[in-house]
């Protein structure tokens, strides 16, 4: 946990994001408002304190709740006080693929561990197990709300496939690729550059597919899919929209 958190040798612990952020952040301060400046600074600062790194020795629940309000902060600060012009939609077409990818992940590394015996299905063992996967993706609430009891496939389904949750991966690709016609300036519904054309697909595959299909194919076979076409349409934005070839 302290690797992953706070590790400023290992570039995927929290702490080294916050720090690329920040070091990132004054070569585009003419174009990021001044209350996502000072909520990126306070979220670096609070990671650098010591009194952190002791919070989570003694009570990493209560860490990492902190730095979930934190991040949630920044995105709602983004949202606020951004204008919505195509810095906007790029910051969030990169957090639509990075938030899909990350519901696979939680998806795919907790749903066959969590698999009870046929013994242990609805015992309060079972429940709290799938709570636990469910609140990883901040989704415990909103499933209870619209699908009742806990079962894994209406899990899988929630997470992957429902429409309106901000955290599902239908959800996450449809908003991205909204993000991504606003940048290129092509219609929604039309496909004129190999990036829309990746992106397409996939929210196509993702749109015309059920639970029932997935769960035939094999729900880490159809993950590991997903995660192969996000990977592509992040290299394929990268390579024509941020660093394009020369001609």
């Amino acid at each position: 946990m302290d690797f992953l958190t706070f590790e400023s040798g290992y570039s995927n612990s929290i702490a080294s994001f916050l720090a690329l952020a920040r070091e990132n952040a004054p070569t585009i301060r003419d174009h990021i408002s001044t209350s996502m400046w000072e909520a990126l600074n306070r979220f670096h600062l609070m990671m650098r304190d010591e009194s952190t790194r002791k919070l989570g020795v003694e009570a990493p629940l209560e860490l990492y709740a902190d730095i979930r309000r934190a991040s949630q902060l920044f995105v709602g600060v983004t949202d606020g006080t951004l204008s919505h012009d195509e810095g906007w939609h790029f910051a969030r077409l990169g957090r639509m693929i990075e938030r899909a990818d990350k519901t696979t992940r939680i998806l795919d590394v907790r749903y066959f561990l969590l698999l009870p015996t046929v013994e242990d299905v609805g015992t309060p063992l079972d429940i709290v197990q799938w709570s636990a996967l469910l609140r990883s993706a901040s989704a415990l609430d909103m499933y209870r709300a619209h699908r009742g009891r806990l079962v894994p496939t209406r899990v899988a389904e929630f997470l992957l496939l429902d429409r309106h949750f901000p955290r599902s991966v239908l959800h996450c690709v449809e908003a991205g690729s909204q993000s991504l016609h606003a940048i290129t300036g092509s219609p929604l519904g039309q496909a004129n550059t190999p990036t829309e054309k990746r992106m397409g697909r996939l929210q196509s595959e993702l749109e015309y597919t059920g639970i029932e299909d997935i769960i035939d194919e094999g729900l880490h076979e159809f993950i590991d899919r997903i995660q192969t076409r996000l990977n592509e349409v992040g290299t394929a934005i990268t390579e024509s929209l941020l660093a394009p070839s020369a001609a």
